[in-house]
């Protein structure tokens, strides 16, 4: 007999996926607003599994043991990344963190994806230990809790050595892959592109190519490679 949790968790993914099948935006502010809408469901639905199971999450601002690692989302929380830093970046700001994500990604270029996640390169928009757009983060970083200081401090100081004990609660982690993957297959479903990229590669797309909302409704990949990356 399925968990009464899991078959909870079941019905969610079905119903993001249903409603984001059933969603043809028609334009990128409304790609946009869809899924900032879906982040607010991701968030509530967390929230209740923590508050249900009393689990104790590790996490707290300054801890960015977890912003060391590769990170890869999708093309639509590249653009709602990426309208976050237009809107709520002065002109320096957006200067000093596209500069920022370019070396980023010179460095990135030169590794595998493998190497990359054991490379500990700090993403480009932590600033003094926090998110500097942390409003606009997209859903992987939303959806990630660790319970164990230590297990990130370890991992994040030998990171060719095994994990030294748990770093995820099941259930808030199936939790948030509920509402986000449920998201992301209705998308699939209905035609748009749900391919992985890197952090920085997709949100230096979504910044700097301007036919990339153009091709995102089109059902093509959004975002082009250029130079060496």
């Amino acid at each position: 007999m399925r968990n009464p949790v899991t078959t909870e968790l079941h019905a969610t993914f079905d119903t993001e996926r249903r409603m984001a099948r059933a969603q043809h935006p028609p334009d990128l502010a409304k790609v946009r607003t869809q899924t900032v809408h879906m982040y607010g469901r991701l968030e509530a639905l967390q929230e209740q599994v923590i508050a249900d199971t009393g689990v104790a999450l590790a996490c707290a601002k300054g801890c960015s043991y977890c912003c060391h690692l590769r990170v890869e989302i999708r093309a639509h929380d590249a653009f709602v990344l990426a309208h976050h830093l237009r809107t709520q970046f002065s002109l320096g700001q957006q200067a000093a963190a596209l500069a920022r994500i370019e070396a980023n990604l010179h460095r990135i270029a030169e590794l595998t994806p493998e190497q990359h996640v054991r490379a500990g390169i700090p993403c480009a928009l932590l600033e003094d230990g926090a998110c500097s757009a942390y409003a606009g983060r997209p859903a992987t970083c939303r959806k990630y809790y660790s319970v164990s200081v230590d297990t990130c401090r370890n991992a994040y100081n030998d990171t060719a050595a095994p994990l030294t004990g748990e770093i995820q609660d099941e259930t808030v982690r199936l939790a948030g892959n509920a509402v986000a993957l449920g998201y992301a297959k209705g998308l699939e479903d209905a035609g748009y592109d749900t391919t992985l990229y890197e952090l920085h590669f997709a949100l230096h797309a979504a910044l700097t190519q301007p036919k990339a909302d153009k091709r995102y409704r089109q059902g093509k990949r959004p975002f082009v490679a250029v130079q060496n990356w």
